[in-house]
């Protein structure tokens, strides 16, 4: 028995431990669909995000009972507590915005607290179930890809979908609310189910599951998503050779299904996306040129003289907020006086620009602890920035961002170190599942900003964390001759 485990009794607290770990899975996308409805019928989501918090505070307070090593929760909420008095010490030195505000920010920071504070309470649920809680968590994973499923299809065959690009009407999305972050779902999804799949052995089984799992990837029209695809079929087979657990007949599905998908690429919804966004960018090219050449003419000037000048009808058009905020010379310098619109309507690079001016003009107090949340609204557009790591900085600033990284760098250590170990024990195809899993959504906190800061999706990344845990720490394995 390794050294974290020890004999549980099987009171009536931890008989029911893996049926709780299960209903904590599938209440995620009945809360998502929840959320979308009342925000469809304009009633907010601020039900279903009570409903997020008071599921966390009753894990949080089971798990802390349940705990032999309650200190650890101690020094995480400690940790955690002295994070936010810092960070509303540096707003509150800036000036927060109004009244409120304090609450706004720290419900925002609540979000991003679930992430450790979810990782103890799943670490310690199946410390205390060992096995029965792990089959649970995988059963959880299966459980949730059908239910969202079926929500898709229900979309669709209702006329409800309100498709991952609205204003162009395309991608399956589903009755979900915020697209990066169902992308970051499905992502982390699809290669636990297939795991699962591939290890009953049957070869039709895993050929339907291969079709609906990269079937909703290749249509949900995210390029994050079409790529896990591939991330996905390619990790699996590599998984596969590297766990000694290597069949021909599995690869073969696998490879099939990511290379049909990529066959599909040129009617992808994903590439035609992308080529609607071509085609719009295109038009607007053209318009600026014309707009910038009018204004060369009706003010008897050059762009290469007076770069201002020509070129404001255009940088109003799609910068003018900012311009209003920080100037004119400022941003066009931060543009390089670039009359490329596609860089202009980049909505990612002008947040981050926004940002990166606010964070410039903050006092040392608030490049260490982070700004305010309501800094980046400006005339009713919002500048949160659309990276996850990016938003980690400018709203905790250095040392926030930091913990996180430190967080997520020790779990990369515990599988570092235990390969180095003994690869051939802790190298399974569970374990190369999760691995997967876990390189999908890290994929998506560097692209998006739909995972640290979503509930929904942070969920499946502190039970992957947890899992990661288990396996290296908790899991008992088999005796093998010459260990």
């Amino acid at each position: 028995m390794s050294k974290e485990q020890q004999m549980i009794p099987q009171d009536r607290r931890r008989r029911y431990l893996p049926q709780v770990i299960l209903l904590l899975f599938i209440l995620q996308p009945v809360m998502d669909v929840l959320s979308y409805w009342l925000d469809a019928l304009g009633m907010g989501n601020t039900v279903s995000l009570l409903m997020r918090f008071a599921l966390l505070a009753g894990t949080a307070v089971l798990s802390f009972c349940l705990s032999r090593r309650k200190r650890i929760y101690l020094l995480l909420g400690a940790v955690l507590a002295v994070i936010a008095l810092l960070h509303g010490w540096a707003c509150i030195t800036a000036g927060y915005a109004g009244y409120g505000d304090p609450v706004y920010d720290l419900t925002n920071f609540i979000r991003v607290a679930q992430i450790p504070l979810f990782t103890f309470c799943f670490i310690t649920l199946l410390r205390e179930t060992g096995e029965s809680g792990y089959h649970a968590v995988e059963q959880g994973f299966a459980i949730n890809f059908v239910i969202i499923l079926v929500v898709e299809v229900l979309s669709v065959l209702t006329g409800t979908n309100p498709c991952t690009y609205a204003n162009k009407g395309i991608g399956l999305l589903g009755w979900f609310y915020f697209a990066n972050s169902q992308s970051a779902i499905l992502s982390a999804m699809v290669p636990i189910l297939l795991m699962q799949l591939i290890r009953k052995k049957n070869l039709w089984l895993l050929a339907a599951g291969t079709a609906a799992g990269f079937g909703v990837l290749y249509l949900f029209a995210t390029r994050l998503a079409y790529v896990a695809i591939f991330i996905c079929a390619a990790g699996l087979v590599i998984v596969m050779v590297l766990s000694r657990s290597w069949n021909r007949r599995t690869a073969a599905i696998l490879l099939a299904g990511a290379l049909v998908c990529g066959a599909g690429y040129a009617v992808s919804p994903m590439a035609r996306n992308q080529e609607a966004q071509k085609l719009v960018a295109a038009q607007k090219q053209q318009e600026a040129e014309e707009r910038i050449a009018q204004a060369e003419q009706e003010n008897g000037t050059t762009i290469e003289e007076s770069p201002q000048i020509c070129l404001m009808p255009v940088y109003e058009e799609y910068v003018g907020a900012m311009m209003d905020r920080f100037g004119v010379e400022r941003v066009m310098e931060a543009y390089d006086y670039t009359t490329d619109v596609s860089d202009l309507k980049d909505w990612r690079r002008m947040k981050l620009i926004y940002c990166g001016f606010l964070m410039e003009e903050a006092g040392t107090a608030a490049k260490a602890f982070g700004l305010e949340l309501a800094d980046m609204t400006w005339q009713g557009e919002v500048f949160d920035v659309e990276n996850d790591f990016h938003g980690m900085y400018f709203l905790y600033g250095m040392v926030g961002l930091l913990a996180l990284v430190l967080f997520l760098l020790y779990f990369v250590w515990l599988v570092v170190r235990a390969l180095w170990r003994n690869f051939s024990r802790y190298m399974t195809l569970e374990a190369g599942a999760f691995g997967v899993a876990c390189c999908t959504l890290l994929l998506h906190i560097y692209c998006t900003a739909g995972v640290l800061r979503r509930p929904n999706a942070s969920f499946y990344l502190s039970v992957v964390l947890a899992v990661i845990y288990y396996f290296v720490n908790i899991r008992e394995y088999p005796q093998k001759s010459g260990e």
